[in-house]
């Protein structure tokens, strides 16, 4: 794998459409081409941020605030959660601002109490990767949720927050857990760490290993959609998914929709 990724790559070519990739992009142009061109090319956002997605991302941020600083997490969720009360966002049927603060907090008490002893040294937090791959021509950027030591093993782990617990080939299957075995070639095994909004809130560990396959696969299927956005090869892939995609407006033509839910956004935001 040393002849195909390298550490600190940098564009070959300043003037491709696409300035880098990551997990995150490969993932929305598999599942839809048309979705990535709306949002990373046309850089169309929902006006109303998802509610679910800030509360993710602040479960990751208060983990983050953990192992960097060995204090408290709750404390540092409610405070974020409390800041956004009167901030509109768009909250699912069974959601709202008091269940998923409660939910937030009966998490961060659960990890910090029964999950987190089970770390030995913690390595990194949010550690940002570049990788050059050859053929695409741009970066492969990402950030490792975490590398720690798990069962005494190097450990990359990746945080998920969500409605249901995962399934076992989530974890085996993954793309964004080979994308960092690729960026922490060390670590001895791949971790989904997964929080669960249930009415009893759990926190589940999957673990998985890479082999050189799968990496393999993964850095072909990289540099194929790299290929096809820089080639501007973008089309709609419609399915199940369309009814919950934030981009259902355009494909429909719907004028009305569009101005009251989209926004165009500055590039790279």
């Amino acid at each position: 794998m040393n002849a195909r990724v390298g550490a600190q790559g940098s564009p070959e070519d300043a003037s491709l459409r696409l300035p880098h990739l990551s997990h995150s992009r490969v993932s929305k142009y598999l599942l839809c081409p048309e979705q990535y061109r709306l949002h990373y090319v046309e850089n169309l956002r929902p006006r109303v941020a998802d509610a679910s997605l800030v509360f993710g991302q602040i479960v990751h941020q208060a983990l983050n605030f953990l192992f960097r600083t060995g204090k408290d997490p709750l404390r540092f969720f409610q405070q974020a959660w409390d800041d956004l009360k009167t901030v509109d966002l768009n909250y699912g049927e069974r959601e709202s601002w008091e269940k998923l603060r409660s939910i937030g907090a009966a998490l961060s008490e659960k990890f910090i109490r029964e999950e987190f002893p089970k770390l030995g040294t913690v390595r990194a937090s949010e550690k940002p990767f570049t990788l050059t791959i050859t053929n695409l021509g741009v970066p492969f950027v990402g950030v490792i949720d975490l590398v720690s030591d798990l069962d005494g093993k190097v450990t990359v782990t990746d945080f998920k927050t969500a409605a249901s617990a995962y399934q076992e080939h989530e974890a085996a299957l993954s793309d964004q857990l080979t994308a960092y075995q690729l960026a922490e070639p060390t670590a001895e095994q791949s971790v989904l760490c997964v929080f669960t909004k249930t009415k009893t809130p759990q926190i589940e560990w999957h673990k998985t290993s890479r082999h050189p396959e799968q990496l393999g696969e993964y850095l072909a299927k990289v540099e194929y959609v790299g290929g096809e956005i820089t080639a501007g090869r973008f089309y709609k892939r419609p399915g199940r998914w369309c009814s919950y995609c934030d981009y259902l407006p355009v494909c429909m033509g719907d004028q009305q929709k569009i101005q009251e839910t989209l926004v165009q956004v500055a590039p790279h935001s």
